[in-house]
C-alpha cells in the first residue's frame, strides 16, 4: 500500500491554534498603528493646507484665507473635520468673494473617527497676511491650537504662533 502524505488532524488543529494566539496577540497592536496612521495622516493634511495659506497669501502680497466649509462655496460656522475653503481675501471678508477667489477645497478629513477643533480664535478660520503671519480679518494678531484627536487619549496640536508659524506637539484628549 502507498505511504500518503498530509497533515494529520492533530496537526492542523495545533497549527490553527497556534496562528489563533498569534492573531489574538497581534490585532490590538495592529489595530492601535491604524489608530496612530490615521491621526499622523490627518493632522500632516491639516498642516500642509496651512503652509499652502501661507505660502500663497506670500505670494500674492495679500490676505489668504483658509476657512470651515460644508458646501466648498461658503465659509459656515462648522468644525474644521466638516471640511474647508481656503480663498484670495484681500477685501478681508467673512465670505469668498466669488468662485474665481476660491484657490482650493477640502472636503471632510480621511476618518470620521477623527476629530479635528480649533480654539476660539481659529475655530472657523485662520488668515494669513502678505508677510506670512497669521491675523485676524480685523487686522488684530491671531495664534491659537487646533487638535486633531482620534479614538483613542493621545492626539495632536497643531499650535499657530504670533509669527504664523505652525508647529505640532502630542496633546492629551480626554
Amino acid at each position: 500500500m502507498p505511504h500518503t502524505r498530509g497533515f494529520t488532524l492533530v496537526e492542523l488543529l495545533v497549527t490553527l491554534l497556534v496562528a489563533s494566539i498569534l492573531l489574538g496577540i497581534g490585532a490590538p497592536a495592529f489595530g492601535h498603528l491604524i489608530e496612530q496612521t490615521r491621526l499622523t495622516t490627518t493632522t500632516n493634511q491639516f498642516l500642509t493646507t496651512l503652509h499652502m495659506t501661507r505660502s500663497e497669501a506670500i505670494r500674492r502680497g495679500a490676505l489668504v484665507t483658509l476657512c470651515t466649509s460644508t458646501d466648498g462655496a461658503t465659509c459656515t460656522g462648522t468644525s474644521w473635520d466638516a471640511g474647508w475653503i481656503l480663498f484670495a481675501n484681500p477685501s478681508r471678508a467673512n465670505q469668498p468673494s466669488g468662485p474665481d477667489s476660491i484657490l482650493r477645497i477640502g472636503s471632510a478629513w480621511t476618518n470620521p473617527s477623527i476629530a479635528v477643533t480649533g480654539n476660539q480664535p481659529v475655530s472657523q478660520r485662520v488668515s494669513y497676511n502678505a508677510l506670512g503671519q497669521t491675523e485676524r480679518l480685523s487686522g488684530a494678531l491671531l495664534m491659537g491650537t487646533i487638535t486633531i484627536c482620534a479614538t483613542g487619549d493621545e492626539g495632536r496640536a497643531v499650535v499657530i504662533s504670533s509669527t504664523g508659524r505652525p508647529r505640532v506637539e502630542t496633546t492629551d484628549c480626554t
